[in-house]
């Protein structure tokens, strides 16, 4: 009774831990976008040239994402970049090995009024800033908190950890428990089958007195 009770604990144990470790991993199975623009890039060029800035992206399936540019007039406050047909601004999009990409932002002889800051975004991830200068403009420092930050990177991976040492600690715990509690069974039930019959004791006792 006492090793069926141990085993139902260690089957229980077994399935909470699993659940611990689907929920922790379901934390990671969300295959995030990751634009990889990296910090403190700088563009130079001077007016009526030709500029292009790109935009690299990881993505997790053969649909590649849509990439949007912004451009940032002021610390907070951004403006998408107009790349309509009369506009001399122009993106393209690359494929440079499967799920993988570059987005350009490229200016067709640029203007002093396209220096600025400018951002690459698609769906929830948006780059770090870009900073295009055009014949000494737009060359700001502007210090913003990024969207997307390590922390958000990080903990998913610390998750998962979690939920797989707690799936090996829980089972060991269990498995330590259970045979502990089977040595116990055996110690506490004495086998009746080894030890000498009252007649088998008899008869001996009778013989040594001979």
């Amino acid at each position: 009774m006492r090793l069926n009770y141990c085993l139902t604990i260690l089957h229980v144990s077994i399935l909470a831990a699993l659940f611990l470790t689907l929920d922790a991993d379901s934390n990671d199975s969300t295959c995030d976008i990751e634009i990889r623009v990296h910090r403190g890039m700088v563009h130079e060029a001077l007016p009526g040239e030709d500029l292009r800035i790109n935009c690299p992206v990881a993505f997790c399936n053969n649909s590649p994402p849509t990439v949007s540019w912004y451009k940032y007039e002021t610390a907070i406050a951004s403006v998408p970049v107009d790349v309509s047909s009369s506009s001399h601004i122009k993106i393209e999009w690359t494929l440079v090995k499967p799920l993988e990409g570059i987005s350009y932002l490229i200016f067709q002889k640029i203007l002093r009024n396209d220096a600025g800051e400018y951002r690459c975004q698609t769906g929830d991830s948006v780059s770090h800033s870009i900073n295009v200068s055009v014949d000494g403009y737009g060359e700001r420092n502007v210090t913003r908190n990024d969207t997307k930050s390590t922390e958000e990177i990080f903990w998913p991976y610390v998750y998962r950890v979690v939920g797989i040492m707690a799936f090996v600690i829980i089972v060991l715990t269990v498995w330590v428990a259970s045979r502990c509690g089977c040595k116990g069974e055996s110690r506490d039930t004495p086998d009746l089958s080894s030890q000498p019959s009252h007649d088998a004791l008899t008869t001996t006792t009778i013989y040594t007195s001979v």
